[in-house]
């Protein structure tokens, strides 16, 4: 199995954590720009010689809507088109497609341009031809909330893109977590081009930091669902929470 990490803060402490890590790993690293990307993936390659792939993950200022949806912020959601579309290297693109649940007044004042937003994600998404590839990731929805989330270009039923279900079991209050987490990998592993879990939380996210993190056992509960699945690919959330008692339990896995 091979498992990568995000970092969404990347900084001393954080990246230090791969010094940690004996096996090959990738790195998605969040950026405001591919100018900041370009140069914590030259910091991250001339440091850390396990990483193989650095992931540039571009997040917009948390006004704009932090993550990618029909609800931010169009300038926004156009300069990251401009930039990708500027760019004079193949990159690897992780697309967060979340809510703007930061910045909750843009659910209103971007209503009037929600179908010129989704215009502008599709044709980034779906254009052929470029120097970059995306990646995916999103949250798993269900009844009428696939319908709304899928116009908000938040969720996605299948496609022709890698895809990263984020799965993280710290977050759901649903008794049965390993049912739900099951029935989630195989409904969708056989969607997408390349399809993977993200797991976690080992670290907390941007929206708050009295988030409930998993335990270890329960690292290892997901990680064999995940394995007995069959996933080729794990991505944990996020590095910098890495420590001891987690690496003990990612290194059962980690190549298997």
């Amino acid at each position: 199995m091979q498992i990568d990490f995000f970092e969404e803060f990347p900084n001393n402490d954080s990246l230090s954590k791969l010094s940690l890590i004996t096996f090959r790993t990738n790195l998605y690293v969040a950026a405001k720009s591919i100018k900041d990307f370009r140069v914590l993936r030259s910091r991250v390659k001339r440091s850390y010689k396990n990483v193989g792939e650095v992931i540039y993950w571009p997040v917009l200022k948390k006004d704009e809507g932090y993550w990618i949806s029909a609800f931010s912020k169009t300038l926004a959601i156009k300069r990251i088109q401009n930039e990708l579309r500027d760019a004079s290297e193949k990159l690897s693109v992780l697309w967060d497609a979340e809510l703007p649940i930061l910045h909750k007044e843009l659910f209103l004042t971007q209503l009037p341009h929600f179908f010129t937003n989704r215009k502008i994600i599709r044709e980034t998404l779906f254009r052929k031809n470029t120097n970059y590839s995306f990646i995916v990731t999103a949250f798993p929805k269900s009844g009428i909330n696939r319908f709304f989330s899928s116009l908000a270009c938040t969720y996605f039923s299948s496609g022709s893109f890698p895809y990263i279900d984020m799965l993280y079991s710290s977050l759901l209050k649903k008794k049965n977590k390993s049912g739900y987490i099951g029935s989630i990998i195989k409904r969708n592993k056989n969607k997408f081009q390349r399809y993977s879990v993200a797991l976690g939380l080992i670290g907390r996210g941007v929206e708050d930091y009295s988030t409930p993190l998993i335990s270890p056992k329960d690292l290892k509960r997901d990680l064999d669902i995940a394995q007995k699945e069959q996933i080729k690919n794990v991505v944990l959330y996020r590095l910098g929470g890495l420590n001891k008692n987690y690496l003990r339990v990612i290194e059962e896995f980690a190549g298997k």
